[in-house]
Protein backbone atom coordinates (compact mmCIF):
# COMPACT_ATOMS: atom_id res chain seq x y z
CA UNK A 1 0.00 0.00 0.00
CA UNK A 2 2.84 2.40 0.81
CA UNK A 3 4.46 1.62 -2.51
CA UNK A 4 1.14 2.18 -4.23
CA UNK A 5 0.73 5.55 -2.50
CA UNK A 6 4.20 6.63 -3.58
CA UNK A 7 4.11 5.32 -7.13
CA UNK A 8 0.41 5.37 -8.02
CA UNK A 9 0.84 7.21 -11.33
CA UNK A 10 3.48 4.73 -12.50
CA UNK A 11 1.35 1.73 -11.55
CA UNK A 12 -1.67 3.21 -13.30
CA UNK A 13 0.41 3.76 -16.43
CA UNK A 14 1.52 0.11 -16.38
CA UNK A 15 -2.10 -0.97 -15.81
CA UNK A 16 -3.05 0.56 -19.16
CA UNK A 17 -1.44 -2.43 -20.86
CA UNK A 18 -1.53 -5.17 -18.21
CA UNK A 19 -3.15 -5.79 -14.78
CA UNK A 20 -1.11 -4.69 -11.77
CA UNK A 21 -1.42 -6.64 -8.47
CA UNK A 22 -1.43 -4.68 -5.23
CA UNK A 23 -0.49 -6.36 -1.94
CA UNK A 24 -1.42 -5.40 1.60
CA UNK A 25 0.70 -6.76 4.44
CA UNK A 26 2.32 -9.11 1.94
CA UNK A 27 -1.00 -10.58 0.83
CA UNK A 28 -2.67 -9.96 -2.58
CA UNK A 29 -5.35 -7.31 -2.02
CA UNK A 30 -6.59 -5.74 -5.27
CA UNK A 31 -5.68 -5.50 -8.93
CA UNK A 32 -5.48 -2.34 -11.01
CA UNK A 33 -7.04 -3.09 -14.39
CA UNK A 34 -7.60 -0.76 -17.32
CA UNK A 35 -11.19 -0.17 -18.38
CA UNK A 36 -10.80 -1.67 -21.89
CA UNK A 37 -9.20 -4.81 -20.44
CA UNK A 38 -11.88 -5.14 -17.76
CA UNK A 39 -14.66 -4.80 -20.36
CA UNK A 40 -13.01 -7.46 -22.51
CA UNK A 41 -12.67 -9.85 -19.58
CA UNK A 42 -16.20 -9.13 -18.33
CA UNK A 43 -17.94 -9.59 -21.67
CA UNK A 44 -19.88 -12.85 -21.86
CA UNK A 45 -19.31 -12.91 -25.61
CA UNK A 46 -15.74 -14.02 -24.91
CA UNK A 47 -17.12 -17.33 -23.59
CA UNK A 48 -19.13 -18.07 -26.73
CA UNK A 49 -17.64 -20.42 -29.37
CA UNK A 50 -18.84 -19.30 -32.81
CA UNK A 51 -19.75 -22.84 -33.86
CA UNK A 52 -21.63 -23.86 -30.71
CA UNK A 53 -25.20 -25.11 -31.18
CA UNK A 54 -26.56 -22.52 -28.75
CA UNK A 55 -25.34 -19.72 -31.02
CA UNK A 56 -27.52 -20.91 -33.90
CA UNK A 57 -30.40 -21.59 -31.53
CA UNK A 58 -30.13 -18.06 -30.09
CA UNK A 59 -30.39 -16.65 -33.61
CA UNK A 60 -33.43 -18.83 -34.28
CA UNK A 61 -35.33 -17.89 -31.14
CA UNK A 62 -34.50 -14.19 -31.52
CA UNK A 63 -35.83 -14.24 -35.10
CA UNK A 64 -39.05 -15.76 -33.79
CA UNK A 65 -39.34 -13.38 -30.84
CA UNK A 66 -38.88 -10.37 -33.11
CA UNK A 67 -42.47 -10.80 -34.34
CA UNK A 68 -44.02 -11.33 -30.91
CA UNK A 69 -43.68 -7.89 -29.33
CA UNK A 70 -47.22 -7.62 -27.95
CA UNK A 71 -47.13 -11.07 -26.34
CA UNK A 72 -43.71 -10.46 -24.83
CA UNK A 73 -44.71 -7.06 -23.47
CA UNK A 74 -47.72 -8.67 -21.81
CA UNK A 75 -45.55 -11.41 -20.31
CA UNK A 76 -42.96 -8.89 -19.12
CA UNK A 77 -45.65 -7.09 -17.12
CA UNK A 78 -46.50 -10.40 -15.44
CA UNK A 79 -42.89 -11.25 -14.56
CA UNK A 80 -42.03 -10.90 -10.88
CA UNK A 81 -38.26 -11.13 -11.33
CA UNK A 82 -37.96 -7.71 -12.98
CA UNK A 83 -36.37 -9.04 -16.18
CA UNK A 84 -37.65 -8.93 -19.73
CA UNK A 85 -39.82 -11.84 -20.82
CA UNK A 86 -37.35 -12.55 -23.65
CA UNK A 87 -34.82 -13.60 -21.01
CA UNK A 88 -37.41 -15.85 -19.39
CA UNK A 89 -38.37 -17.36 -22.75
CA UNK A 90 -34.76 -18.22 -23.56
CA UNK A 91 -34.28 -19.66 -20.06
CA UNK A 92 -37.31 -21.90 -20.54
CA UNK A 93 -35.96 -22.91 -23.94
CA UNK A 94 -32.79 -24.11 -22.17
CA UNK A 95 -34.95 -26.27 -19.92
CA UNK A 96 -36.65 -27.80 -22.98
CA UNK A 97 -33.59 -28.43 -25.15
CA UNK A 98 -31.57 -29.95 -22.30
CA UNK A 99 -34.56 -31.90 -20.90
CA UNK A 100 -34.13 -30.46 -17.42
CA UNK A 101 -36.81 -31.67 -15.02
CA UNK A 102 -37.15 -28.40 -13.15
CA UNK A 103 -36.47 -24.70 -13.90
CA UNK A 104 -34.36 -24.67 -10.73
CA UNK A 105 -31.67 -26.47 -12.74
CA UNK A 106 -31.68 -23.63 -15.26
CA UNK A 107 -31.24 -21.02 -12.53
CA UNK A 108 -28.41 -23.03 -10.96
CA UNK A 109 -26.70 -23.41 -14.33
CA UNK A 110 -26.79 -19.68 -14.94
CA UNK A 111 -24.69 -19.27 -11.81
CA UNK A 112 -21.63 -20.89 -13.38
CA UNK A 113 -22.31 -21.52 -17.08
CA UNK A 114 -21.31 -18.32 -18.86
CA UNK A 115 -22.49 -19.65 -22.23
CA UNK A 116 -25.97 -20.17 -20.81
CA UNK A 117 -25.88 -16.73 -19.26
CA UNK A 118 -25.05 -15.20 -22.64
CA UNK A 119 -27.77 -17.30 -24.31
CA UNK A 120 -30.58 -15.98 -22.12
CA UNK A 121 -29.54 -12.39 -22.81
CA UNK A 122 -26.99 -11.09 -20.31
CA UNK A 123 -24.05 -9.08 -21.66
CA UNK A 124 -21.58 -9.02 -18.78
CA UNK A 125 -20.33 -11.66 -16.37
CA UNK A 126 -20.63 -9.14 -13.53
CA UNK A 127 -24.35 -8.54 -14.10
CA UNK A 128 -26.32 -9.82 -11.11
CA UNK A 129 -28.74 -12.67 -11.74
CA UNK A 130 -32.42 -12.24 -10.83
CA UNK A 131 -33.53 -13.50 -7.43
CA UNK A 132 -33.88 -17.26 -7.76
CA UNK A 133 -37.43 -17.76 -6.48
CA UNK A 134 -38.91 -15.01 -8.65
CA UNK A 135 -36.95 -16.18 -11.71
CA UNK A 136 -38.14 -19.77 -11.30
CA UNK A 137 -41.70 -18.53 -10.81
CA UNK A 138 -41.49 -16.59 -14.07
CA UNK A 139 -40.21 -19.60 -16.03
CA UNK A 140 -43.15 -21.65 -14.74
CA UNK A 141 -45.54 -18.83 -15.60
CA UNK A 142 -44.23 -18.61 -19.16
CA UNK A 143 -44.29 -22.40 -19.60
CA UNK A 144 -48.03 -22.33 -18.85
CA UNK A 145 -48.81 -19.53 -21.31
CA UNK A 146 -50.38 -20.83 -24.58
CA UNK A 147 -48.74 -18.26 -26.84
CA UNK A 148 -45.33 -18.74 -25.23
CA UNK A 149 -45.65 -22.49 -25.75
CA UNK A 150 -46.52 -21.88 -29.40
CA UNK A 151 -43.50 -19.59 -29.85
CA UNK A 152 -41.06 -22.18 -28.48
CA UNK A 153 -42.75 -24.96 -30.46
CA UNK A 154 -42.38 -22.99 -33.70
CA UNK A 155 -38.74 -22.27 -32.93
CA UNK A 156 -37.94 -25.95 -32.44
CA UNK A 157 -40.08 -27.50 -35.17
CA UNK A 158 -40.23 -25.08 -38.11
CA UNK A 159 -36.74 -25.56 -39.50
CA UNK A 160 -34.95 -23.48 -36.89
CA UNK A 161 -32.74 -26.42 -35.96
CA UNK A 162 -31.87 -27.35 -39.53
CA UNK A 163 -28.34 -25.97 -39.22
CA UNK A 164 -27.86 -26.74 -35.53
CA UNK A 165 -25.73 -29.57 -34.15
CA UNK A 166 -28.59 -31.18 -32.25
CA UNK A 167 -26.25 -33.76 -30.67
CA UNK A 168 -25.62 -31.03 -28.09
CA UNK A 169 -29.26 -31.18 -27.03
CA UNK A 170 -31.72 -33.68 -25.63
CA UNK A 171 -34.92 -31.90 -26.59
CA UNK A 172 -38.00 -32.75 -24.56
CA UNK A 173 -40.48 -32.73 -27.43
CA UNK A 174 -42.85 -34.85 -25.36
CA UNK A 175 -43.32 -32.11 -22.76
CA UNK A 176 -43.74 -29.46 -25.44
CA UNK A 177 -46.37 -31.47 -27.35
CA UNK A 178 -48.21 -32.31 -24.12
CA UNK A 179 -48.40 -28.63 -23.14
CA UNK A 180 -49.65 -27.63 -26.59
CA UNK A 181 -52.24 -30.42 -26.65
CA UNK A 182 -53.50 -29.43 -23.19
CA UNK A 183 -54.02 -25.80 -24.16
CA UNK A 184 -55.60 -26.66 -27.50
CA UNK A 185 -58.06 -28.91 -25.67
CA UNK A 186 -58.84 -26.14 -23.19
CA UNK A 187 -59.38 -23.71 -26.06
CA UNK A 188 -61.85 -26.08 -27.75
CA UNK A 189 -63.72 -26.52 -24.48
CA UNK A 190 -64.08 -22.77 -24.19
CA UNK A 191 -65.44 -22.58 -27.74
CA UNK A 192 -68.12 -25.25 -27.18
CA UNK A 193 -70.92 -23.97 -24.88
CA UNK A 194 -72.22 -26.07 -22.05
CA UNK A 195 -75.21 -28.20 -23.28
CA UNK A 196 -77.48 -26.95 -20.48
CA UNK A 197 -76.62 -23.33 -21.18
CA UNK A 198 -77.14 -23.86 -24.91
CA UNK A 199 -80.58 -25.40 -24.24
CA UNK A 200 -81.53 -22.46 -22.01
CA UNK A 201 -80.52 -19.98 -24.70
CA UNK A 202 -82.56 -21.83 -27.28
CA UNK A 203 -85.67 -21.72 -25.03
CA UNK A 204 -85.54 -18.12 -23.95
CA UNK A 205 -83.34 -18.63 -20.93
CA UNK A 206 -85.63 -21.19 -19.24
CA UNK A 207 -84.33 -24.50 -18.07
CA UNK A 208 -85.87 -27.41 -19.94
CA UNK A 209 -86.56 -30.69 -18.23
CA UNK A 210 -85.02 -33.68 -19.88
Amino acid sequence: MQTLDKELSRHVEVARTEPVPVERYGVPWVWIVSHPLWVEVDRLQSFVPDDHALVALREAIDSTLAYEGSVLNELTRECTSGVDARVIMRAWLLQIVYSLADPKRVREGLGYNMLWRWFVGFLLRSEPLPEARAFIHDIRMVSAHPQAIDIVHRCLTHGALADVDTEEFSINYGLLHTLRAHHHLEARRMEVPDPVLRTRREHGGQAVAG
